[in-house]
């Protein structure tokens, strides 16, 4: 046995007698995932949530940039975990609270399902746009239909709605319905199609719809730097490489540098730092129209604030008047208003009620159908991507509180007075 064989051996036995070592490394992230998994479960299911019902005032005059700010005082929720403590020991993370709208025939009602420590922050921040608007805590209107769905007496149709583009590029918000809003005949409500197909259920159908809502910043989410890579990229920008210490030292090229020194005979090469090529940027005037209007709401949506967010909607109906083309159809065509060609939009993903023909379809579809309705009603994030990002300005548009004379087929309780303290000279 030659020695070069003898070592290459003994080095084959050193790598066997160290397998713990290589299993720790290779079950160390799927060890780290399910570690925090528990630990987030177990933190979670001591948090008490209350369901909030908000009747809004008569007349709101006020257009979905009220929202906007609701939203912006909310984002207090953000509270991280403190320590390492928090995090890997107690399972501690970022509080998510969700934003519901539940439309019946003629009817409509508004939820905000929260964390009972930061209700009052719920409370301040809606009081603060709406001061005549009520707030009560009412019971989870989920399981009034049944403890599971589809069951005999109902059948559903549900799903997440996905982005097809990246986190980075924005809905159509509600900045592009106001900019014609200086007289009340022409102002438009961006909820208009949805509080409208609520107005066409028919008795025992109703349609949910829910945005569970997570304030986020950018250490949790690079969306910041996302977007900026688009823009860059849009711009055509030249990519900016990053110096590293050790790169004057040119180490990569140190194996071929003693190649053709050895081999063929070449003398030593002398190296500079290479200087950036200086070159002319023109900016926006080089882009069309298209692209200065992607640049400026991308731009827009990373100056707010952001939510990691998801959209899931579900139509429920007794079965002999089910009818997806109604519900579904009308969920649908109620978020396409909020897609462009050159932005984003709304679109149902894999989640969807279908399933391929094959083997056991209907039993697939039944087992589907349950599966979305447990995530609606455990407010689960999706269990097949992660989260989208939505500013401030994207969530309001898709909730907040309409006007009569701006869409008068909302039939939403409202405040029919406002009330006030008795008067201090009232006898006692």
């Amino acid at each position: 046995m030659s020695d070069l064989t003898l070592y290459l051996y003994q080095f084959l036995q050193l790598l066997l007698s160290l397998w713990w070592l290589w299993l720790a490394i290779f079950l160390y992230r799927p060890a780290k995932y399910f570690w925090l998994w528990e630990r987030r479960e177990s933190w979670e299911s001591s948090i008490k949530f209350e369901l909030l019902e908000i009747k809004i005032p008569e007349e709101v005059t006020k257009t979905p940039k009220a929202m906007e700010n609701v939203l912006h005082s909310m984002w207090a929720l953000y509270d991280p975990p403190a320590n390492i403590r928090d995090y890997w020991i107690d399972g501690k993370h970022l509080i998510y609270f969700s934003l519901e709208i539940v439309g019946k025939k003629d009817e409509i009602h508004f939820y905000i399902r929260t964390p009972k420590t930061f209700r009052h922050v719920v409370e301040n921040a809606i009081y603060g746009e709406y001061p005549d608007a009520e707030i009560q805590e009412v019971d989870d209107y989920v399981y009034n239909l049944g403890k599971a769905l589809p069951n005999e007496k109902y059948d559903t149709w549900g799903t997440d709605m996905g982005n097809p583009m990246p986190s980075a590029y924005p809905i159509r918000t509600h900045e592009y319905w106001e900019t014609e809003m200086t007289k009340e005949e022409k102002k438009i409500d961006p909820l208009a199609a949805l509080f409208e197909c609520f107005g066409n259920l028919k008795e025992e159908e109703e349609i949910w719809v829910q945005i569970k809502t997570l304030p986020i910043t950018d250490q949790w989410h690079k969306y910041i730097e996302d977007g900026k890579d688009i823009v860059n990229k849009i711009m055509q920008r030249p990519e900016e490489k990053k110096t590293g210490i050790l790169d004057p030292l040119h180490l990569s090229k140190i194996p071929g540098d003693i190649w053709n020194i050895l081999v063929r005979g070449e003398e030593i090469p002398e190296r500079q730092i290479e200087e950036k090529e200086e070159r002319v940027d023109f900016g926006i005037m080089r882009l069309s129209p298209g692209e200065t209007e992607i640049i400026k709401a991308i731009e827009d949506k990373l100056s707010k604030y952001v939510y990691e967010g998801n959209v899931r909607s579900l139509y429920i109906s007794r079965r002999d008047i089910y009818l997806p083309a109604r519900g579904a159809g009308s969920i649908c065509g109620a978020f396409n208003q909020f897609s462009t060609n050159n932005l984003n939009g709304f679109k149902p993903d894999e989640t969807k009620t279908k399933v391929a023909p094959w083997f056991f379809e209907a039993r697939r579809l039944f087992l589907k159908k349950q599966k979305i309705f447990r995530f609606y009603s455990n407010r689960m994030w999706p269990w097949h991507r992660k989260p989208y990002i939505y500013s401030i300005s994207e969530i309001a548009t898709i909730f907040h509180f309409p006007g009569k004379t701006v869409s008068p087929a909302a039939a939403a309780p409202r405040v029919e007075f406002k009330k006030t303290k008795a008067p201090p000279v009232l006898p006692t």
